[in-house]
């Protein structure tokens, strides 16, 4: 995957609640961000709302061992570019959320994809899988 590549993709993943996303629209993304060297250029035309998204998605990924440390770290340092203050969540309590998109303010994240998702940081893991 290439630089445009990964924007397109994590722009049409960015614009969507992420419960709904599916694991195809996500799978691209997260490789991306957990073994390649590809980051997000983070850009002013990103809404409010896709801000918190992204900010969720660099800090979820970054949690994720299987990277390295300088990767995690790159990571971290673009979350914290961002300047995503902490919201109360307005979150309905029938349903879970993520503490970390709560934390944010969402009232979504990824919890549905979460099988598909741990296979993305096994160590045995391939990219060409």
């Amino acid at each position: 995957m290439n630089q445009l590549e990964f924007e397109h993709a994590l722009k049409a993943l960015l614009k969507q609640p992420l419960n709904s996303a599916t694991f195809e629209q996500v799978k691209p993304v997260a490789e991306a961000l957990l073994y390649s060297e590809l980051l997000p250029a983070v850009s002013s035309s990103l809404n409010p709302l896709e801000k918190r998204r992204l900010f969720f998605l660099l800090e979820k990924f970054r949690r994720y061992s299987c990277s390295s440390v300088s990767r995690r770290q790159q990571l971290k340092a673009l979350s914290q570019a961002l300047n995503v203050v902490p919201l109360p969540s307005t979150h309905d309590t029938r349903r879970l959320v993520d503490p970390l998109a709560k934390r944010v303010g969402l009232n979504e994240d990824l919890n549905h994809l979460k099988p598909q998702l741990l296979t993305l940081q096994t160590r045995h893991y391939s990219l060409y899988s």
